[in-house]
């Protein structure tokens, strides 16, 4: 960017000219605020129309049903890059160390129960609003918080989920089927 888009909020770009939007354009890649992706497929006036009959898709019931379908994409956003509980991740993304030995405190099981929960809530909204790249990243956070939580009991799940957000995340076809099974998996799949 030529100048912050917020004052005080840019960071100067060390290898050129310029600042640093602090991810916001990585975000917009993974989350279409703007639906751009539907304006381009139905054109502008269809886009309208259906945002203005309530036809797009979003979630209807719950807590957040009363927000529009910008605000349930920003609540999305949210629950995936949020920074609480980052604590936990010591360890390089590289390197896996099986945490879960029996002698967790309630506290530790109580972070990591929350934040499968939050990623199992993302994958459902998400699945809701129709964005995959979205699904990818709930699936792969899911795999990551299921072995955080269960270890190698987990494993098997983890790997399913793993290689289903490498399905959506690559260039060949996935099922949107399979992904909303997974979505309803975890939406009533107790943690023990």
């Amino acid at each position: 960017m030529d100048e912050p888009s917020l004052p005080g909020t840019g960071y100067k770009a060390l290898d050129r000219e310029g600042y640093d939007d602090g991810g916001v354009a990585d975000l917009t890649l993974v989350i279409d605020l703007d639906d751009s992706v539907l304006r381009r497929k139905r054109g502008e006036h269809d886009y309208f129309t259906a945002l203005k009959a309530d036809l797009l898709p979003r979630v209807v019931k719950g807590p957040i049903a009363a927000l529009p379908r910008r605000e349930q994409k920003i609540k999305l956003a949210k629950l995936l890059f949020s920074d609480e509980d980052q604590e936990e991740d010591k360890t390089p993304s590289e390197v896996w160390i099986d945490h879960v030995d029996g002698d967790e405190d309630t506290r530790t099981i109580r972070t990591r129960t929350d934040r499968l929960a939050s990623a199992r809530m993302a994958l459902s909204l998400s699945s809701v609003l129709k964005e995959p790249a979205c699904q990818s990243l709930s699936l792969s956070e899911i795999s990551k918080r299921r072995l955080a939580m269960y270890g190698k009991d987990g494993a098997a799940d983890a790997l399913r989920c793993a290689e289903k957000a490498i399905q959506i995340a690559g260039p060949g076809f996935w099922d949107r089927d399979e992904i909303e099974i997974e979505a309803s998996f975890h939406r009533w799949d107790g943690i023990d």
